[in-house]
């Protein structure tokens, strides 16, 4: 179901509460934030620019930051520039990916919602989800720029006046964990309505999910597991879980996941997706990659090996092959019909999942091995490896841990391939060197991170370029 929501936002742009180009480059308005923020509709339409922001992020940054500089893809030969610069290990700082410009537009917008809605008059319940979906957007944000860029220049307040400093040096990434992102999710998981499970805004489970990987990312493995027995279990009790998809069913329903509108899904295993509606909120870049006429990438013959001949998320239920050994990521995310031709390039507006069950589950099954809890560990795992059809694993399977985080890793990597989580995966668990060295020859630990990119070096001067670049 599309959101209403985001018919409203074009308007929008002064809500960024901004002097500066560094942190949007996003027209302003003439119309002060502390001006805008009377009313409780000017709270929700504050926060839908956030959202707005977030889609133009994501999409295609998720990809971009969290896919492609992993061993799940080939470049296409041709018009794939960016790409190829970062499945080869050689990202160049005018890289489009390289720009945190739409992060900054999340949190610059995120910082005036947090100011002003405590201000505004409206009922408790409204007030209190508001704040808790500008938290939360507020810690991802700053989540996917310390994963990429490490430390990053740190606003907590909207800047208003020159003299609040627009040009800032870059702040160490552990304070902005420990003061900012994990006290935000603290804050969003105390406001939210925990009886929501809208899954085009911000609810309990996409906290508990973004707190669940925020730990995971620090190895605060104890945190992850309180997380899952304190808070997600709760969620159960609501319906979230994995899909009751069985290896009868799998072909057929897998898809089903990922398609629009599917909010009957039982349990609820999509926890969080963006909304995309090429009429209101804009287009799903993403599907450039892997769908169109010429896409910029193919799947690996790596990522195409691993699956087993009992996999049912192998082939026809994932991909399609195009010929010439080339196989595009498609049927996955894309039924038929949503796939729309413009000039110069080709788009969807289907719903772009960003959390969803499983990805709980193998984190905690993660952080279980992390704690020498093997057998709960090695269960965990199963959940997700069964149900496509694979046969379980057993402790007599592994001689040691290291051997059961590749089996949580691999995976991990069959059951999220497309959706933005295999680079952090790799970085997270110091695998990045071991499976990147053979196949583009990444060695250098000062490549893990992205270059800024050289236009925000030279709007701010008191920036420094990550080593390497």
């Amino acid at each position: 179901m599309k959101s209403k929501y985001y018919t409203i936002i074009l308007t929008l742009s002064l809500l960024c509460a901004s002097c500066s180009d560094f942190l949007t480059e996003e027209p302003i308005s003439d119309l002060t934030a502390g001006s805008f923020w009377k009313t409780d509709k000017d709270a929700e339409v504050g926060i839908v620019a956030i959202y707005s922001a977030f889609s133009k992020a994501i999409s295609p940054g998720m990809w971009d930051w969290g896919e492609l500089r992993a061993d799940n893809y080939i470049p296409h030969d041709k018009d794939a520039f960016d790409q190829k610069e970062m499945i080869y290990n050689n990202i160049q700082v005018d890289n489009q990916a390289a720009l945190w410009t739409n992060l900054y537009s999340v949190i610059s917008r995120a910082n005036a919602a947090i100011k002003y809605i405590p201000r505004i008059t409206m009922t408790p319940n409204k007030k209190n989800n508001l704040q808790a979906e500008a938290y939360a957007l507020r810690a991802w944000a700053y989540f996917y720029c310390v994963r990429v860029w490490g430390d990053v220049p740190l606003y907590t307040e909207p800047i208003e006046e020159i003299s609040q400093g627009i040009y800032r040096e870059r702040t160490d990434k552990n304070i902005i964990f420990q003061e900012v992102i994990l006290p935000d999710l603290e804050k969003a998981y105390y406001l939210i309505d925990k009886t929501s499970t809208v899954r085009t805004r911000i609810n309990v489970a996409t906290i508990c999910a973004l707190t669940m990987d925020v730990n995971a990312w620090l190895h605060d493995y104890e945190k992850v597991v309180s997380t899952m027995k304190e808070k997600v279990q709760i969620l159960n009790k609501r319906n979230w879980g994995l899909s009751a998809l069985t290896p009868e069913t799998f072909a057929k329903d897998w898809r089903a996941i990922f398609i629009e509108d599917n909010q009957a899904e039982t349990p609820i295993e999509v926890i969080f997706k963006l909304a995309y509606d090429q009429l209101g909120n804009g287009e799903n870049q993403s599907i450039n990659y892997f769908a169109s006429s010429q896409p910029r990438v193919f799947l690996s013959d790596k990522i195409k090996g691993m699956y087993g001949i009992l996999d049912k998320r192998f082939g026809s239920t994932q991909w399609e092959d195009i010929g010439e050994g080339k196989t595009q990521l498609k049927k996955k995310f894309w039924p038929d019909g949503t796939i729309f031709v413009g000039t110069g390039r080709v788009y969807s507006d289907n719903d772009l999942v960003l959390y969803r069950y499983a990805d709980i589950v193998l984190l905690y099954a993660e952080a279980l091995n992390a704690l020498d809890r093997t057998p709960e560990a090695i269960t965990e795992l199963n959940r997700t490896r069964t149900r496509s059809g694979e046969n379980p694993f057993y402790a007599s399977d592994f001689v040691s841990s290291d051997e059961i985080l590749d089996a949580i890793l691999e995976e991990r990597q069959k059951e999220f391939v497309g959706e933005g989580k295999r680079w952090f995966d790799l970085v997270r668990c110091n695998r990045w060197q071991e499976v990147m060295e053979p196949i583009n020859g990444m060695n250098d630990e000062r490549k893990v991170l992205f270059p800024i990119h050289r236009d925000h070096i030279n709007q701010n001067l008191n920036l420094k370029q990550n080593p390497g670049y």
